[in-house]
């Protein structure tokens, strides 16, 4: 019997319903003020490379898209490169 065979154990504190409404909640929350940050004329670049730069949540946007290319980007590599979950129990 396997580590995963074991349903019986308590949800770790990360895998509550309470605490991923909550941390969702505060991510979305955190974004929001990063993208309304944007819009403070202190914070932008007084003199931008390119003219999109000067778009008050330019950075913002860039940084959501970035970051969701890399997660399903790894999504897809992971069929690539992934093993099997008993790759390991084979060899022995």
């Amino acid at each position: 019997m396997t580590d995963h065979d074991h349903h019986t154990e308590d949800p770790g504190w990360a895998d509550r319903p309470a605490f991923q409404k909550w941390f969702f909640r505060g991510l979305i929350a955190f974004g929001v003020v990063a993208a309304l940050a944007g819009f403070v004329p202190d914070w932008q670049k007084k003199h931008p490379h390119f003219a999109i730069e000067q778009i008050p949540v330019f950075f913002a946007v860039w940084g959501f898209a970035a970051f969701m290319f890399i997660v399903l980007a790894g999504q897809h590599l992971r069929k690539l490169v992934g093993r099997a979950p008993d790759y390991y129990e084979e060899r022995e």
